[in-house]
């Protein structure tokens, strides 16, 4: 099988926080979902209607059955996202930083469609810290931005994805004498292993550093072992193969893998009489 990689170099020459790098992996995790089909509206406009619908004085008034059956699976959906991602961003900004998040799309890890991988940086900065290398906001923005409206990415994802399950992994390295990696064992528990379907897609995000300088924190203490360079991310879609790096996700004597308890269910808009029934709940 051929394998066909794109590479994108953001070129931003700055530096992230642990949670700057969060913030970049959660973005990217919500372009996808709705890129992929997995929603039918943006996360934020998808996170607008159920609030508003259910913030309406006439909340408590049933309306249309399919208007509410279809309220019931959209509310599910976005709780479940957004308990992957605050629960991502917390396991980021933590003591152990992951060393990957995975996302599949498919009915299960085993027989999923589509893989995103996700390499983070072996260290970031402290959110404390302030050294003048570290990304500005609005550079992180604008970076992101191009990542997700690059020509390389929209051609990757020409092809349709019809709604299946959303899945998160991490991947967090073994320390020794330290028994548990993840801060909340309510959000992740172990992940059993499983192999990519041969037939799956898989893209690989690299946030890791292209040179070996150490860059010092502007604490002076801490010392990083692959600063950021002028590459921030990279992106590949790779076909997958038996000997391909990122075909199966299991455990070692080095790492462990840990799967996130909520899985989002993709869904499809609803549409009454040619409308969008979430135009009712904006207007109600």
């Amino acid at each position: 099988m051929n394998v066909k990689e794109v590479n994108i170099a953001l070129n931003v020459g700055d530096q992230l926080t642990s949670t700057s790098c969060g913030h970049v992996v959660v973005e990217l995790i919500k372009f996808i979902a709705y890129q992929r089909l997995q929603i039918p509206y943006t996360y934020q406009w998808l996170k607008q209607i159920v609030n508003k619908k259910i913030l309406s004085e006439d909340c408590s008034v049933k309306g249309n059955l399919q208007s509410e059956r279809h309220f019931r699976i959209v509310s599910t959906a976005l709780h479940n996202l957004d308990s992957m991602l605050k629960s991502l961003l917390l396991e980021i900004s933590g003591a152990s930083m992951p060393q990957e998040v995975c996302i599949t799309l498919g009915a299960t890890p085993v027989t999923c469609k589509e893989v995103y991988r996700f390499i983070l940086p072996t260290l970031c900065h402290k959110p404390q810290c302030q050294s003048e290398l570290i990304l500005k906001d609005n550079k992180l923005q604008t970076s992101v931005f191009r990542l997700v409206t690059s020509e390389d990415l929209s051609q990757a994802f020409s092809s349709p994805l019809p709604p299946t399950n959303m899945h998160v992994f991490l991947k967090k390295k073994l320390i020794r004498q330290q028994t548990e990696l993840i801060v909340n064992s309510d959000n992740f528990l172990p992940a059993s292993g499983s192999r990519i379907p041969k037939s799956s897609r898989v893209f690989v995000i690299d946030f890791r550093a292209q040179n070996e300088e150490n860059v010092s924190c502007c604490n002076e203490f801490a010392i990083f072992g692959d600063g950021l360079s002028d590459v921030m991310a990279k992106l590949q879609v790779t076909g997958n193969t038996e000997d391909a790096e990122f075909c199966k996700i299991q455990s070692t004597d080095e790492v462990k893998w840990y799967q996130s308890t909520y899985v989002m269910k993709g869904f499809k808009d609803c549409v009454i009489n040619g409308s969008s029934v979430t135009n009712t709940w904006i207007e109600s």
